[in-house]
């Protein structure tokens, strides 16, 4: 993440050192419509760069998860539908099973589907994964959320917590 966050870095300080210049290449054309812009093509570097990070933590949270959903279904055999009976199926197995696994595997939905109870659920779980820890205003779940590096590093605890290893 360090070269993530060395990136994001760089584009607010060009941002930054244009708008602080004064100067203003911007063109339009002949019916005002802006054709070109460092300000603006600026902008939107740094806007990317502040993207990047959020982008790559869910990016792994959703991976983890799979992971450990992948690996579950090596272990059982199971190829059925359905979290709850997978996991009940790595229980009878006598493997450990995090008590927070239900929480990945919600915000790995939550990822993918954006779907508001989905967002509820998490929020009630852990608030703190949201923007002020506080519930969206409206609109997007997934886009209110923040998680952090320490928070990918917590959910890939409870994978590693959830399994053979984690019983032996």
């Amino acid at each position: 993440m360090s070269a993530i966050d060395e990136r994001r870095r760089q584009a607010v300080e060009a941002h930054q050192l244009y708008m602080d210049s004064g100067e203003d290449d911007s063109e339009y054309d002949q019916d005002g419509v802006l054709v070109s812009s460092t300000r603006h093509a600026l902008q939107w570097a740094e806007l990317d760069a502040s993207l990047a990070p959020i982008v790559v933590r869910q990016a792994f949270v959703t991976s983890a998860f799979h992971y450990w959903e992948r690996s579950a279904r090596a272990w059982t055999g199971f190829h059925g539908n359905g979290f709850p009976s997978l996991r009940e199926r790595v229980e009878a197995l006598g493997y450990a099973v995090s008590e927070e696994l239900d929480l990945l595997n919600t915000l790995n939905n939550l990822l993918k589907h954006d779907n508001p109870e989905k967002g509820r659920k998490v929020f009630v779980k852990r608030s703190s994964l949201f923007l002020g820890g506080r519930e969206p205003a409206g609109g997007s779940w997934q886009s209110a959320l923040r998680i952090t590096d320490d928070d990918v590093e917590h959910f890939f605890d409870i994978v590693r917590a959830s399994g053979p290893a984690a019983a032996t």
